[in-house]
C-alpha cells in the first residue's frame, strides 16, 4: 500500500509516520509512505506515485485539506482519504469527499491502526476483478471501473469508463456474481456500481458522470435504503 501524508507541520508528519510505523507489523503491511507539506505538490504527484490512501491535514493555511481534497479526487476516482483534524467543525463540510474516515490527531495512536486496516479492505475489495468473454477472448476489469451494466435484449451493454463492452447474458447472472462487491439493481435492466451514484431521487439515479438512469418507481424507497448501505460498506468502509 502507498501512503501519502499531507500536513503543513513537520511535527505531525513525523508523529503520523512513526505510528504507520508502529502499525505496519501488526497488519502484516509494509507501506510505501510519501510526505508532503503542501496540497499542491501532492496534487501534481498523486498520479506519478500511484498513492492509494491520502492521509490529508484539513486544516492548512495556504490550500486548505477540502481544496486538495476536492483536485485529488478529480484525479484519482478511487483514492482513498482519510482526514486529520482537530477541527470537529470541519467534518461536516469534508463529508462530499467521502473520506473513509476522521483521525484526530489528538487520539491518532488510538484511531489510525483502524482507519488504515479499514482501507487495506476497501482497496482489496476494489480490486476484486470481473471476467467475462468477448468474441471468444476472455476480459477482465476490477469490479471498481464498471459504472454500470444495461440489459438490451439478450445482450450486456457493460459501460467501463468510456467504453461499452458487451455480451451474450442474463442481468440476473451478472447481478448475483456482483452483488457482494456494492453493485445495485435499480431497475429491471440496470445493475449500478454504487460507488459512481451522486444521488437518488423521483427522477431517476444520477451518476458521478452526469448520466441518468431509469430507476424503478415501485421500489425506489427500498433502492435508496440499499444504496446507502452500499456506500456506507463500499466507500466509507463501516461495517453493516
Amino acid at each position: 500500500m502507498k501512503i501519502g501524508i499531507c500536513d503543513d507541520d513537520r511535527t505531525d508528519i513525523l508523529i503520523t509516520q512513526k505510528e504507520l510505523q508502529n502499525i505496519a507489523p501488526k497488519l502484516c503491511m509494509a507501506p510505501e509512505i510519501y510526505e508532503f507539506s503542501d496540497g499542491s505538490t501532492m496534487t501534481e504527484d498523486i498520479l506519478k506515485t500511484g498513492i492509494d490512501v491520502v492521509l490529508l491535514d484539513i486544516d492548512m493555511p495556504d490550500v486548505n485539506g477540502l481544496s486538495v481534497a476536492n483536485a485529488l479526487m478529480q484525479q484519482s476516482h478511487f483514492l482513498t482519504i482519510i482526514f486529520l483534524t482537530n477541527r470537529a467543525e470541519l467534518v461536516f463540510q469534508s463529508l462530499k469527499y467521502r473520506p473513509l474516515r476522521f483521525v484526530r490527531k489528538s487520539h491518532i495512536r488510538e484511531e489510525l491502526e483502524e482507519a488504515i486496516l479499514t482501507a487495506e479492505k476497501k482497496i482489496a475489495s476494489e480490486m476484486h476483478v470481473f471476467s467475462f468473454t468477448k468474441n471468444n477472448v476472455a476480459c477482465t476489469y476490477p469490479v471498481r471501473e464498471i459504472i454500470y451494466v444495461e440489459s438490451k435484449g439478450h445482450y450486456m451493454e457493460i459501460h467501463i469508463g468510456n467504453e461499452i463492452k458487451r455480451e451474450r447474458g442474463k442481468l440476473t447472472e451478472y447481478e448475483e456474481k456482483l452483488k457482494d462487491y456494492g453493485f445495485l439493481r435499480i431497475h429491471v435492466g440496470y445493475l449500478v456500481n454504487v460507488r459512481y451514484i451522486a444521488m437518488i431521487n423521483s427522477q431517476g439515479v444520477f451518476l458521478d458522470n452526469g448520466e441518468k438512469l431509469p430507476i424503478s418507481r415501485q421500489n425506489r424507497e427500498i433502492i435508496q435504503k440499499e444504496c446507502i448501505r452500499g456506500l456506507e460498506k463500499f466507500v466509507h468502509g463501516c461495517r453493516i
